[in-house]
């Protein structure tokens, strides 16, 4: 189990919060709270800011940096699937960009 799903553990125990209260609070369902939980998935980093905000709790880096790694393996998964085609249109799209300069700001919420 890592920090992050410990700490919410021990915030959930201590307001004597359920994973169904949880999850009402975050509008999602038991189960996926329950992957969360367990380390079966990750919630991205809105959301995990969201679970600190209704739990009173700061929740560390340690998660943020957990949430982008999944999306990179998901990222990483997604290209695999691609034809050579697809492939070479996104890279060239992500060039362009690059050389544009283009920055947006970071979507926080996964």
């Amino acid at each position: 189990m890592n920090d992050w799903n410990e700490k919410v553990r021990d915030a959930m125990k201590r307001r004597g919060m359920t994973n169904l209260q949880l999850a009402r609070e975050l509008g999602v369902n038991q189960a996926t709270v329950g992957r969360w939980l367990s380390g079966r998935s990750t919630p991205g980093a809105g959301t995990i800011h969201h679970i600190g905000r209704v739990l009173g709790i700061r929740l560390t880096d340690a998660a943020s940096a957990e949430a982008g790694e999944a999306q990179e393996t998901e990222l990483l998964n997604a290209f695999r699937r691609m034809t050579a085609a697809e492939r070479t249109l996104l890279l060239h799209c992500l060039r362009d960009r690059e050389h544009r300069g283009y920055n947006e700001p970071e979507d926080t919420d996964g």
